[in-house]
């Protein structure tokens, strides 16, 4: 098994991007990283099949020793798997052996009895494998949208090796807080677009929830209460959910004609090993979208909240670094000239910036704004000289 999950190694720990700085958050990680690895395993482990059922997803059995079966087995499995088969809902309830039930799910069917078809084992991996994109999509328009600019403007200033380089970590300030002056009130757009795919994570887990509840004919909604149930109820009386989602033995009817033309019917009991597996992969998978449903939405407010609430990322930094002197009235001069964009930029980097990194970047940049707005007051002051001075429009002759 282990030449089928090798090749996941390099995802599990990336090569490369290591001493790049953090732009995505812990809740993203979830979403592209360990969710889309997740799925990518689910989708290997069921098609894995010679170490689930001996090399088989399906194995029906008719009537009579094998050796004299009026169908070959090959035959059987094959249109069995490829077209549907189907249990009895009548026979879900109830203790087996009582009232022709075999199996639950699985009996005596009555002339004109509902059948409940199961055709969807076949399209796990397909499925498995196209969420498994799904959550990996967000992750690419983020990429996409922040087009490495903190990458580019940070200056290696979120690395440890800048704590001991002084003198070279004065130099990488001076140039970020520039850059930062000269850019300012421009980032709002670069800003609303990160917002908007950490929002699609939002989307996309919750998508993913109903879409797995369509697929699996409504079921999935409350997959997981109804296991959690199963497993306190009694044991003498209870009925496994799963085996209602995915179950494990099923009926098939095969049509064919016979040596005198009339059409004759052939019944079998069909195992499918692979729903062993797919039972266990989506009551986990029950739980943890939830779990990444709840946590994305917390994620979302704290963003919406710091949008909305600048004074909440002016506090963080302050916090961050308040070991620096005159941190509080650097953070205050900042503040009367940042936008929306220039937060976001503002937080991202206070993030990768220590605490010592940090409190020097806003010094120096609060010095650089008030050199601004102090060149800016000037060129706005009128002139006392005689030129700038207006003559009106009409003289007396």
């Amino acid at each position: 098994m282990l030449h089928i999950f090798g090749g996941l190694k390099d995802f599990i720990n990336p090569s490369s991007g290591d001493d790049k700085p953090v732009v995505e958050g812990f809740v993203a990680k979830l979403h592209y990283r360990v969710t889309g690895l997740v799925l990518l395993v689910c989708c290997l482990l069921v098609t894995a099949i010679e170490y689930i059922g001996l090399g088989t997803h399906i194995d029906c059995i008719q009537d009579g020793l094998p050796d004299n079966w009026p169908i070959p087995s090959h035959v059987m499995n094959t249109y069995c798997f490829i077209t549907s088969t189907f249990i009895l809902p009548r026979h879900l309830e109830g203790p087996v052996g009582v009232g022709g039930k075999l199996y639950p799910g699985v009996g005596v069917e009555q002339v004109g009895e509902d059948r409940e078809y199961k055709s969807y084992y076949q399209w796990v991996p397909f499925v498995l494998f196209l969420q498994c994109c799904m959550f990996y999509v967000p992750h690419m328009l983020f990429k996409t949208w922040e087009s490495g600019k903190v990458n580019g403007i940070i200056s290696g200033l979120h690395q440890s090796e800048a704590l001991v380089q002084e003198e070279e970590r004065i130099t990488r300030h001076k140039a970020l807080a520039t850059y930062f002056v000269k850019s300012l009130n421009t980032h709002n757009i670069w800003a609303l677009k990160l917002y908007l795919a950490d929002l699609l994570l939002l989307v996309n887990v919750i998508f993913n929830i109903y879409f797995i509840d369509f697929f699996l004919d409504g079921e999935f909604s409350t997959y997981g209460f109804q296991v959690a149930s199963f497993v306190d109820s009694d044991p003498m009386v209870r009925t496994d959910p799963m085996t209602r989602v995915f179950p494990r033995m099923t009926k098939c009817i095969y049509k064919k004609f016979g040596s005198s033309g009339t059409i004759q019917t052939h019944d079998a009991l069909c195992l499918l090993p692979i729903n062993v597996i797919n039972e266990k992969i989506y009551v986990f998978l029950w739980f943890w979208l939830i779990a990444l449903a709840t946590l994305t939405a917390i994620s979302i407010l704290i963003h919406t909240a710091q949008i909305l609430i600048p004074a909440l990322v002016s506090t963080w930094i302050k916090k961050k670094a308040r070991k620096r002197a005159g941190i509080q009235q650097s953070m205050n001069s900042i503040s009367k000239e940042l936008e929306l964009g220039d937060w976001k930029l503002l937080n991202v980097l206070s993030y990768n910036m220590a605490p010592i990194v940090l409190g020097e970047f806003i010094t120096e940049l609060a010095a650089q704004v008030a050199a601004q707005r102090e060149k800016l007051e000037d060129t706005l002051e009128p002139s006392d000289s005689n030129e700038n001075v207006r003559k009106p429009l009409l003289t007396p002759i």
